[in-house]
Order: structure tokens, then sequence, then C-alpha cells
């Protein structure tokens, strides 16, 4: 069943919708999927956003916008939570909130994927197949857990496709780094084992470092001591995974523990993790009233593990579920779970201690919330706007003489900076109108065929000929405005002393209070910040790539098969000697002198 109703045009057509476990899509005129949900009764929940007296900010805008429904009824409440998030991922419907993370903590990766599994830093989870253990944090301790692992055990440095097809060992194996099994020179069955005693440290490393130090002292009272430095490599890799500052009376291995607290129509996600007794991260998140409903917690949990890719722990310690069970099944698609209820005991303890946490960081929260929300309204009233802008795209153009051309798009939304929305573009055209017009119609084309918007403001940093060249892509539809140096006679006055900032709509300034320029001024210097920083690596990596087009041993193919081995320029100049002479086609002699011109453009 997959019907469409006009309810917001006629309410009376409530009555036609079935009181059902299901999912509902709102759409506008245009048929742009504006929200997603999902109901243990269509009808109940539709009727909220129809015959309600006092509606909430958010849900006022989301009406106002609203033109249909559409419903897809389901078997069962796991069937709706899971639809309703595979939706939500693939449309990001803007009034949903789609979990938005600045941190982004380290994992260590063993790529079961590849022929040869390897052992890398990873921030989401990608493959499936792959095993993935942590957060460790910081990345440092990551790093050196990562490097004490690959020279006790010597295993592959390389991925399949370096691998693939040698008739020698690469560099790694002459320094004694790599068993090399790409050449056979051990099993494959052999290898994996290998790989799974190093997951054996990493899933069970109490029990592994009883068996070492008992094997440590065997080896040690037989004076085997070669083979006793390789046990005591395999020890100090498990320090690496402990940290001496536990907290007391937490006994939990892999544990993920979520809290909420709720204070002026806000709600507040907190999740700590913990492994092996110590916590090693925590996140927020953060949700006005109008996405809170009774199914909130299954649907936070959802997108939490599987939209984010995260890693699932094996306990999930919270409360406020409807079903355990729905939740478990949800979950199991990527990894069996445990989810906990406490109500006693030291689980219990701790998740109260969550709960503390999330309501100090909620009271941080509100201030800049609210203020936030007022500052919105503000604009849409001192600038004539459409609507209230819940989302701004602020764009910076940045060069130097015109050359090295880049873009900076940056969104800013209730509650700050949406970095996972940041974007960076390379143009082509060289001056300020057409290189506006061509980064507003690349990031226009790139968002809808993502299934994402614009914001609902667009601040160009710039004034009349930039706001010009934004209103010829988008015509009338959508707000746009400019922030620029005041300007007589088309130039910019900086000989009357300190310059001040003007926002301009259209072709003329107008005059907005401190606080609402002052905003403004935030957004323009961060996409400034962000545009001028992708132009100078550009320019870096520009100039230092020419610099190998002026060693006179280096033509196109040696060239092509330096950027083949490193990926970059960076890459190349962190490399070792022997690393960069194992390049067809680069003797020692040639590396060395690729390290010294390099050396020069640094």
């Amino acid at each position: 069943m997959n019907q469409k109703f006009e309810i917001f045009e006629d309410p009376e057509l409530l009555k036609e919708i079935p009181r059902t476990t299901g999912v509902y899509i709102i759409r506008s005129k245009d048929n742009e999927i504006l929200y997603v949900g999902k109901a243990k009764s269509l009808r109940d929940r539709l009727k909220s956003y129809v015959t309600k007296s006092v509606i909430d900010f958010f849900k006022q805008s989301l009406i106002k916008e609203a033109n249909s429904v559409e419903i897809i009824v389901v078997e069962n409440e796991l069937e709706a939570l899971l639809l309703e998030s595979n939706l939500i991922k693939q449309y990001r419907p803007p009034y949903n909130v789609v979990l938005r993370d600045d941190k982004s903590y380290p994992y260590l990766r063993i790529s079961y994927m590849e022929k040869f599994p390897r052992l890398s830093i990873a921030r989401r989870v990608k493959n499936k197949g792959d095993f993935y253990f942590g957060p460790i944090t910081p990345v440092d301790k990551l790093r050196d857990l990562i490097n004490l692992l690959k020279s006790t055990y010597k295993i592959a440095q390389k991925n399949d496709k370096q691998c693939q097809g040698s008739k020698t060992a690469c560099i790694y194996f002459q320094m004694g780094k790599c068993l090399a099994p790409c050449i056979g020179n051990i099993s494959k069955e052999e290898y994996l084992k290998i790989i799974d005693e190093i997951k054996s440290i990493l899933t069970n490393p109490k029990k592994i470092k009883k068996q070492l130090e008992r094997e440590l002292k065997e080896l040690v009272d037989k004076l085997e001591f070669e083979k006793a430095i390789k046990v005591r490599d395999k020890l100090m890799a498990i320090e690496l995974l402990e940290n001496r500052q536990v907290v007391t009376d937490i006994d939990e291995d892999f544990t993920d523990v979520i809290a909420f607290a709720t204070q002026k129509n806000i709600t507040c996600a907190y999740i700590m993790s913990i492994r092996f007794s110590n916590v090693v991260g925590n996140r927020s998140f953060y949700f006005h009233e109008s996405y809170i409903n009774s199914d909130f917690v299954e649907s936070f949990l959802v997108q939490y593990y599987v939209q984010m890719n995260q890693v699932i722990p094996d306990v999930v310690i919270t409360k406020g579920l409807n079903s355990v069970e729905t939740i478990k099944e949800a979950l199991s698609i990527s990894k069996s779970v445990d989810v906990v209820i406490p109500k006693r005991g030291k689980r219990k303890k701790l998740l109260e201690l969550v709960k503390k946490n999330a309501k100090i960081n909620l009271e941080t929260h509100l201030n800049r919330f609210e203020k936030d929300i007022e500052i919105f309204k503000k604009l849409k009233e001192s600038l004539n706007l459409k609507k209230v802008p819940l989302t701004i795209d602020t764009i910076d153009i940045s060069h130097l003489g015109f050359e090295n051309v880049v873009g900076g798009v940056v969104r800013y939304t209730f509650g700050g900076f949406d970095k996972q929305m940041y974007r960076r573009y390379n143009l082509t055209r060289k001056y300020e109108f057409e290189a506006m017009k061509e980064i507003l119609l690349r990031h226009e084309k790139l968002l809808l065929n993502s299934s994402s918007r614009l914001a609902d403001l667009i601040i160009v940093d710039g004034g009349p000929i930039q706001i010009k060249a934004a209103k010829e892509v988008f015509e009338e539809n959508y707000d746009i405005i400019g922030i620029a140096k005041e300007k007589e006679e088309n130039r910019s006055i900086r000989s009357k002393g300190e310059v001040e900032d003007k926002i301009y709509v259209g072709s003329e300034s107008i005059e907005v209070d401190r606080e609402v320029l002052e905003f403004v001024q935030k957004l323009r210097d961060e996409a400034h910040r962000f545009s001028i920083e992708f132009h100078r690596k550009k320019r870096k990596d520009y100039v230092l790539s020419s610099a190998l087009d002026r060693i006179e041993f280096i033509g196109p193919k040696r060239k092509k098969a330096l950027f083949e081995k490193f990926g970059g320029i960076e890459n190349l100049k962190n490399a070792s000697l022997d690393e960069i002479a194992s390049v067809k086609g680069i003797s020692k002699k040639i590396a060395e002198i690729i390290k010294e011109r390099l050396k020069e453009f640094e």
C-alpha cells in the first residue's frame, strides 16, 4: 500500500488514512521530500500535524511548505524502523535531523576484504566484512599500536592492488618488515592465522596477556632471548590498549552507554564509549521537541549505528525503549548486540553517570541554541526574507592574481556549523562574476544529485556583482544576500580608516543592527578560512609538483610512476630514499636528487 493524501489542503482526508503501523513521507508542492517519519498509528500521528492550535517553531515552518503526505503500510515496528532509517539516509529530508558529528573517532581496521589483510586507521565503517576495533584515543596512541603490531608480526604494508602481480618482494620485505605473502613466502592460511592472533589481542587482551606472560617467563628461563623479545613486543601492544586512568566501578569491555536529558524543549542524547573499563570517547547530539515522539530512542539508535556507520559494541546500555527485541533485531543486521535496560547494580549507576553528563552538556548547549533561533528570526525581519532561514550556505571564492581559483561553501544551521555539508570546488572561471556563477551552478547540481537541497538563505562574500551572479543562477527561488566592504563608485573605501562591512540585498546596502552584522561576519569568516585553506594547499601542491618537472631526469613516465606509487606530492616528500628508489625507472641516485630538489620548495 503506497498512497498520497493532500491532508494539508483538506484535513478531512485524514479519515482515509488507516490506524496501522507504517512510514509517512511529507512532500512539498514541488514533490520534494520534506520529512520522513514512522508511527504505530499513521492516522493518529498525522492528525497532530493538522489539528494542533499551537504548533512549535519547526513544525510551523514544515507545514508552510507541506502539500501532501505519502504513506507506506508495513507489517510491524521493525520494518517501519528500518524503512524510516533507509529513507532518511537516501533522501536527507531538510526537516529530519540527520545526525551530524564534528568528532570522528579513530578505529583500528583489519581489512579482511583484502587477500592479505592489513592494519589501518578508519573513521567510519566502510566495508562490513572488515573488522573494526575502537575507538582508540588519542590517535597517536592508535598509530603507535598499529606500528608496533606491524613490526612485531611483519604483516603486509601495501594493499592488494599494489602487491598484485609482484614477482619479487617489495622494499618492506628487504627491510625485514613484511613476510611477503604476495610472492608465496608464507601461505595465505598461515598469514590469516597471524591476523587472527592480532584480532585476539584486540578483543581479549586480558586472556592473551596472561598467556603471553607465562610464555615470556618460560622463554627467559630457557635463555631463548630472541623468542622472548617477540613475546615482549606482543605484551607491549596489549599495554598500549590499557589505560592506567581506569574509572572506578566500570567493569565493561566493549560497551556504549546512552542516556537522554531534556530541558526547555531540547533533548540531549549523550553516548559514552567504554573499552576495557576505560572511557575512550563521548558524543552529544541535540534535538528540538518537534523530533521527539514515542519511538525516538529506537530511531536514534538505528540512525546512529546504521546510518552513521558506527562500530556496534557488544553491549548497549540505555533506557526509554519500547521494545528491546526490536532494536536488537534492527542492529543485528550488522552485528549481534546485547541491549540492556539496567534496573539495579553497577550498570544502573553507570547509566546515571552518563545521564548526569547529558544534563551538563545540555545546559551548555541551550544558550547557543536559543541564541541561534533568535538570530534566525532577526535575519528574516531585518533582511525581509521569504521565511526564517533554518539553514544558511555561505560562499567564498579564493585566488591569487586570478590563478588557481577555488571556492568554498560552508553550512550553518541551528546548533552550529554543519561540517558534513562543507564543499570545496576547483573553478575553471577566473573572474569574480563568472566564478561565482560556476560555483553556485555546480553546488546546486551536487546537492540535487545527492538528494539534498540548497539552504534557505545564501550568503555570498561580495557585493552587487556577486549577488547579481547568484540571482542569474537562482532567479527568485532563494533569498540571497552579500557581505562586502563599503563602496563608493564601485570601489572599497580604504582611505577613510577602518572599513565597515556592509550587508547587500540586490544592488543596495542596508542597515542592520550590530548583532545581525556580526553573525553574518562570522559565517563569512568561516567560509573565507575554509576556501583559503584549500587554495593554499592547491597552490603548494602546484608549486611542489612543478618541481618534478624541473628535474632533468624526470619525464612524464617517471612522474606518472611516482604519483601512482605515492598518490601525491606530500607522500613523496615524506617517503624514504629506499621507497622512492623502489619505483620502476628510479635509481638510488635519482631518488637522492628528488629528495634534495623537493627540500628547496618547503
